[in-house]
């Protein structure tokens, strides 16, 4: 029902189409619930045969540095700083910073 409600509003007039529209978006939403219930472990990296299985260091020292903004990259370390003390930062930083913790400089 849902999904030919939709096809009739999308049907008069001009729209933009998949996958930016709405009815593409409904899309990917439809894929991506079919890949959690058809993938082993979707959910988590250990035992999903879609994801590659990195041995992620485990070094407390240097994920403490990243954590509190000292890890010597002075932008890095400026995104982290401000996380800590006002709670937020650019989504263009939570960028860096994730590159950053996941592949390193």
């Amino acid at each position: 029902d849902f999904y030919w409600g939709l096809k009739k509003v999308c049907s008069g007039g001009s729209h933009s189409k998949p996958p930016e529209s709405l009815l593409g978006q409904i899309y990917f939403r439809e894929m991506a619930y079919m890949m959690g219930a058809s993938i082993p472990n979707f959910d988590r990296q250990a035992g999903n045969p879609s994801c590659k299985q990195i041995p992620w260091a485990k070094n407390q020292k240097l994920l403490t540095a990243w954590e509190h903004g000292r890890t010597g990259y002075p932008y890095i370390d400026a995104a982290m700083r401000q996380l800590n003390q006002v709670g937020w930062m650019h989504h263009l930083a939570r960028h860096a910073v994730a590159c950053f913790l996941t592949r390193g400089d």
